[in-house]
Formats: C-alpha cells, sequence, structure tokens
C-alpha cells in the first residue's frame, strides 16, 4: 500500500479449470470462492476489506463461444460486487481488476493455423466482456515455444481489434443487448448457487481438500470429451475435416543447458559488482530484523534488493526468516488431488500421431476402401462421411466413382490391400447389396472388417448375419470407433 499502491499482490485464477474442462459457471464460482479466501486470509491478519479487495488480479480463459464468455467476463463483475459489498468494502474497492487469455484447452496441434481464427474470437470475446487486460496465445503454442512469426501474428490480432476495429472506443460494446443481459443473469446466477456450495464446504480450501471442484470440473470434461468423440463439439482439421498431407510445425528444443551457462555468467558477472558486505548486513536484516510486521518485511526486502540481492537470494532470505507477525500458523501442508489439465482435441490427436507413427514404421498409413456402390449421386453423401469419419484417425482413404457389379466391388475391395471396407449407399438400396457384397468380401478375405456406412435399423441384425462388423454413423463415438479399428489394424498394441 505504501510502496506500491497500485499493484496487484494476489492473483486469483479461473485458467486451470477452464483448462480442466470445467464450463463458464464453474470457473466463475470457484475463482469466486478463491477470492473469498484470500480476503479472509487478509482479513484475519488485520488488513482492511478496502486495502485488500483493490489488490485482487481475477484472470479467466476465453474460449470460442462467443456469447457464453462474453457473458462469463460480465458476470465476474456482478459476483465480485456483491462479494466485496458482502464484506463491507466501498464502491472502489467492488470493482473486479480483470486479466483474460485465450483458451489453451481448444488449440490443436494438427492444422494449427485455425488456432489464428479461434484465438480472434476469443479475444473478440474478452474486449467485449470487459477485460483490463488482455493476452493472446499464439497459434502453435501446443506445439511448442512460439517463434518470432507466432508471436508477430499474436501480437497483431489485438492490433487489429483496437487499431481497425476501434474496441477500444466504445465503453461497453456488449451492453443493452437483451440475449448477452440475460445469459449474463443466468450465468451469474448459477455460478453464485456453486459458490454457495464451496461456502457450505468451509471455503474453497476445504473444498479443495474434499476434492469438490476437483470433482466438478472432471464431470464436466467427461460430458465434453463425449461431445468431442461423437464430434458433436467440432475441432475442424482434427476431429472433423483433417488434412492428412498437411506438414506438422517443427519445432527445435531450446539448448536449456547453453541458456542456463549464460544466465549463470550474467549472475556472477553482477554478483561481482555488488558490495558484499553492505548485501550481507541486508539480508541479515531482513532475516533477523526486529520489525517482524508485513510492512516491516517489505522495507527490508526493499533495501536488500538496492543492496544488490538477487532473485534467489532474496527469496532464499525470506524463506529462511521466522514467520511474520499475523502470518500463517505452523502445521502440515494440505494434500490436495490436482486437475486434471488436457486439451479437448488431444484424444483425436493422439489417433493421428498414432497412425503417423505407424507410417514412420512401416512406410504406408493403415487403409480403408470405399466400396461405393451405384451412380455418384447415390453413394457420395456417404462416401464423404466416411472419409472424413476415417481420415480423423489417420486412414488413408480408398475412394473410387462406384461400382455397378457386386463382384467387381468385392473383387477391388479385396486387391485394394486395404483391411477395412465400407459399404456406401442409401438404407433403400442396401437390402439388395449388402448381403451379397459382404459374403462376396469374406469368402476371399475372412479377416477383413465391413462395415456400412450410415444405420438401417430395420436391417441391423439381418446385415450381422450376414458378417457385417459395424455401422458408422452420425451417432456413432467415432473416437472409441476408430480406436479399436486402430489396434485391430496393427497401428496401435
Amino acid at each position: 500500500k505504501e510502496n506500491a499502491p497500485r499493484l496487484r499482490t494476489m492473483a486469483v485464477h479461473g485458467n486451470q479449470y477452464h483448462d480442466a474442462g470445467a464450463d463458464a459457471v464453474q470457473e466463475l464460482a470457484f475463482a469466486m470462492a478463491t477470492g473469498v479466501e484470500y480476503l479472509r486470509e487478509m482479513l484475519s491478519r488485520g488488513i482492511s476489506i478496502d486495502d485488500a479487495a483493490p489488490r485482487v488480479c481475477f484472470s479467466f480463459s476465453v474460449g470460442s463461444d462467443f456469447f457464453m464468455e462474453m457473458a462469463k467476463l460480465r458476470a465476474a463483475r456482478l459476483l465480485w460486487e456483491r462479494v466485496v459489498d458482502a464484506f463491507g468494502g466501498n464502491d472502489a474497492s467492488k470493482r473486479l481488476f480483470m486479466h483474460v487469455r485465450t483458451s489453451w484447452w481448444n488449440k490443436t496441434v494438427t492444422d494449427p493455423y485455425v488456432n489464428m481464427l479461434r484465438v480472434t474470437t476469443e479475444a473478440f470475446a474478452a474486449i467485449c466482456g470487459g477485460c483490463d487486460s488482455l493476452y493472446v496465445g499464439a497459434f502453435d503454442e501446443p506445439v511448442g515455444p512460439p517463434d518470432a512469426f507466432s508471436r508477430r501474428i499474436a501480437r497483431n490480432v489485438q492490433i487489429i481489434l483496437k487499431n481497425e476495429s476501434h474496441l477500444n472506443s466504445v465503453v461497453d460494446p456488449g451492453g443493452g443487448s437483451w440475449y448477452t443481459e440475460v445469459l449474463t443473469d443466468a450465468i451469474a446466477g448459477k455460478a453464485w448457487r456453486l459458490f454457495r456450495q464451496v461456502e457450505k464446504k468451509g471455503g474453497m480450501l476445504k473444498a479443495l481438500q474434499q476434492g469438490f471442484p476437483q470433482e466438478q470440473a472432471a464431470e464436466t470434461a467427461l460430458r465434453r470429451a463425449k461431445n468431442i468423440a461423437v464430434r458433436k463439439d467440432v475441432f475442424v482439421g482434427t476431429n472433423k475435416y483433417p488434412n492428412l498431407i498437411e506438414k506438422p510445425i517443427e519445432k527445435a528444443d531450446p539448448d536449456y543447458e547453453v541458456f542456463h551457462k549464460e544466465r549463470s555468467l550474467c549472475v556472477a558477472q553482477y554478483q561481482a559488482s555488488v558490495d558484499p558486505d553492505k548485501l550481507k548486513e541486508a539480508l541479515d536484516h531482513l532475516i533477523q530484523g526486529a520489525d517482524r510486521t508485513a510492512g516491516g518485511v517489505v522495507k527490508n526486502a526493499i533495501a536488500a534488493v538496492a543492496a544488490g540481492a538477487t532473485l534467489g537470494q532474496f527469496t532464499g532470505a525470506l524463506r529462511s526468516k521466522k514467520s511474520i507477525k499475523g502470518g500463517s500458523k505452523e502445521g502440515s501442508k494440505p494434500t490436495i488431488t490436482p486437475l486434471r489439465i488436457q486439451r479437448g482435441a488431444a484424444m483425436f490427436e493422439s489417433l493421428r500421431k498414432a497412425a503417423d507413427d505407424h507410417v514412420k514404421k512401416t512406410g504406408s498409413r493403415p487403409k480403408v476402401f470405399l466400396a461405393n456402390m451405384g451412380p455418384i449421386p447415390q453413394h457420395k453423401p456417404r462416401a464423404d462421411f466416411s472419409t472424413d469419419f476415417f481420415s480423423t484417425g489417420g486412414f488413408w482413404i480408398i475412394g473410387n466413382d462406384g461400382f455397378q457389379d457386386i463382384d467387381a466391388a468385392a473383387d477391388a475391395a479385396v486387391k485394394s490391400g486395404a483391411n477395412i471396407a465400407v459399404i456406401c449407399s442409401t438404407d433403400k438400396t442396401y437390402p439388395d447389396i449388402v448381403p451379397p457384397l459382404c459374403r462376396g468380401i469374406k469368402e476371399i478375405k475372412p479377416g477383413m472388417t465391413v462395415l456400412v456406412a450410415g444405420y438401417p435399423k430395420d436391417y441391423i441384425d439381418a446385415f450381422k448375419e450376414c458378417g457385417v462388423d459395424d455401422f458408422i454413423h452420425v451417432r456413432s463415438n467415432v473416437f472409441d470407433v476408430l480406436e479399436k479399428l486402430q489396434k485391430k489394424a496393427g497401428v496401435t498394441s
């Protein structure tokens, strides 16, 4: 308060819940509960609400659901105002400072250039939601450390939104929209109810020790994973519309050993320029100083840094000194189960990686033969569906313009070298096509997997009796089907 009055020293992060798959309501509720926990700790140390609250900074992640994320940020301000008001804070203390970063959870390694579109939407939502500061992630951050090009693109997203879209000239871009206001109110109400559940458990620390936030995030992540598996939630270029001939971005790992030597040399040169006696005196005063109050420690810390203490020496002194007056009590550290942080597209990326590794080992991709029956208008819709379906798993598709003769189709399927054949036509023609075609393939190559594109519910059992192994359709769990087929094809063990 005395030395850096505008410095916000308490960061409340909702990002980790977002990256664990939690929804907007959960991210808000758990962030608010964390903020309340910090305020109570400050109040217990004799710091007033009007000194503590203005020094809290909230950090949120923003995904690609534009209106939902914009409403989430707007709801955060409503909730924090209510929290600080309950503690008796003044109007200035009720103002929430918000840092926002683009989502990490929804970024992809495959077709990473789509990430440029994702961060643009997210940055736009963050600004319309009223962020105070914004970080736009590089499009290649899931692959490795960003390079000069990806950093430039990330920076230019903000420049375009500011200087060309003029979003900095509008006080409240989303204000007055009935849809936005209703959605904001709904999110705030649900988040407040979840926040109260955390409070009933004794606050955020106890809730974390009990695993409540972790369980809530895991349940939502599981639902989202199911939606991704059936492609209800789409990652363009990953679980839909993949590009198998794309060249992955190559990232060279930094030489950390050389970097460490360079930094060590810089620190050594700096230490050589420091008066060792004054430095030792300042560090000793920081560790053993008579003024044990928090304010006294800060003054001694500033003096130590001014005397030339490095970050390592400074933090080492703080760790070694005895407890500050009003500080935390001695006791064992709490045991908390960590959140499971994982990107949503990782499941499909694992399939693609397995197929790519198979190419490196064998020289070819696992193949799928499309047994397209009839003229192009008859088989094309399901042939296109099947191509997209299997490409997401890294399978190479062998297509054709269609067969009029069943024996010719069976012969071509066997000679293709593929271990999987997909019959593509219409439900109306399937009863006449599927049984003889499936039997024809199985008689020549019994181990070949035969699938039917579609779900002709009146003929499912009959087709299975003829040898059909499975059906692929819009309700299929694409991930599970592809994972099983990869194992059967020897792509994975």
